[in-house]
């Protein structure tokens, strides 16, 4: 009887626990939420006025296919000094493991927006990005993609992504990397993963290419996929681990889902540690 009382004393003591940490936590939220707000519209202005500053560049650079190479070049220049004028450093581990003078797969989480401009940040050769067609509709951004540099993918149609894999591999044909996130677009539950589309592994093993795992453990703090208010966001440290490849050498159709599965694991290892999702 002693020992029952005992247990619910303690349960209760746990719920007692966590209201405190729930308030706490609702308390901060709403200090914070002007703040976060302000970031926001800071990140949004900068990269507006800077990409209207440069859209002439970027038009002329990437109308013809031969200057691809050195559009991404300026892709690159452009988005250290967006992250530098954001206040957001990049801190990577694993640089030893980056896969270079060959085709591969580079697979990330997909946690914020900032994603994209990171990869741009750590790897210095030429790969190719893929997106989703809404993309085609975003003001000025839209560029990167619709000219012809990267490859959209219309999710909504078989036939349009049937021909968006048939880019990949011409891609992955000339020796070239290309980015495939997993989930698709950002988790709406960040850190947690989302789940993981065949796509990415089933192009690689059908073209027997490694797959470069990453994981972004902090992009989400940095800027959230929610509201104006309640997402976070704020300046600081981003983390990018670099996993060792994965190789593809050997594997078939079968393999698919186990492979798929595997590749989850590894990007999701750091996420677990960190926040036990």
């Amino acid at each position: 009887m002693q020992s029952l009382k005992l247990f619910i004393n303690i349960q209760n003591s746990m719920a007692q626990d966590k209201k405190k940490i729930e308030s706490s936590t609702s308390f901060m939220n709403v200090l914070l939420s002007p703040f976060r707000f302000l970031y926001k519209v800071y990140i949004m202005l900068y990269v507006s006025l800077s990409l209207i500053l440069f859209y002439p560049i970027f038009k002329y650079l990437l109308s013809n296919k031969k200057r691809f190479p050195r559009a991404f070049s300026l892709i690159k220049v452009y988005a250290k000094y967006w992250l530098l004028f954001t206040g957001l450093f990049v801190k990577v581990k694993g640089k030893e493991n980056i896969l270079k003078g060959q085709a591969f797969i580079i697979t990330a989480n997909h946690s914020s927006f900032l994603d994209p401009t990171i990869l741009y940040s750590v790897y210095d050769e030429y790969f190719v990005f893929t997106g989703k067609q809404e993309i085609e509709k975003w003001p000025l951004f839209h560029i990167f993609y619709t000219s012809g540099m990267n490859i959209l993918v219309d999710r909504h149609s078989r036939m349009g992504v049937l021909k968006s894999f048939k880019r990949m591999m011409d891609v992955i044909d000339q020796g070239t990397p290309i980015v495939i996130l997993p989930e698709g677009t950002i988790s709406k539950d960040a850190p947690k993963l989302a789940e993981f589309k065949t796509g990415a592994v089933s192009i690689a093993i059908q073209k027997q290419v490694p797959l470069q795992p990453i994981t972004f453990t902090t992009n989400w703090k940095r800027l959230e996929r929610k509201g104006w208010f309640t997402g976070k966001a704020s300046p600081g440290v981003v983390k990018a681990i670099i996993h060792p490849a994965i190789p593809t050498k050997g594997l078939t159709k079968a393999d698919t889902e186990d492979l798929n599965k595997k590749l989850k694991e590894v990007i999701n290892k750091p996420l677990k540690e960190k926040y036990g999702v």
